[in-house]
């Protein structure tokens, strides 16, 4: 399973790949402040997790909704601030979690499981 996240900062990348290692998905990592659907298409992931902290992030999170052949890739959300305004935005998606930094790491890991299944039942 191929899991693309978008953050800009390389600590939280690396935290998050580490993460994620134990269970042996294909993490690719994106530093660019400006994400494009081009990625997507080209890398074709089964779960996406955005950093919500960067307003090009949220512009791109619009345009993916938007696009139906990838608006039903699940998408977790993380966010170091309790942003009502994201929370809200996002939430009536149906393919979307948010959460706030600093999360519990099982709570981390649940999601993204329960995100990979979903989208290997469902989605793909």
């Amino acid at each position: 399973m191929r899991v693309m996240v978008y953050e800009t900062t390389q600590d939280r990348a690396k935290l998050i790949r580490d993460l994620l290692n134990t269970y042996r998905y294909k993490i690719y990592v994106n530093n660019d402040h400006t994400p494009s659907l081009d990625t997507i298409k080209e890398i074709k992931p089964s779960l996406l997790i955005v950093n919500a902290n960067h307003p090009s992030h949220i512009e791109f999170l619009e345009k993916l909704n938007l696009n139906k052949q990838f608006n039903r890739i699940p998408v977790i959300i993380l966010s170091n601030m309790n942003s009502l305004e994201v929370f809200r935005k996002f939430n009536q998606l149906p393919h979307v979690d948010y959460l706030v930094e600093p999360f519990k790491i099982k709570n981390f890991r649940h999601n993204v499981e329960r995100w990979i299944n979903f989208s290997s039942l469902y989605v793909n």
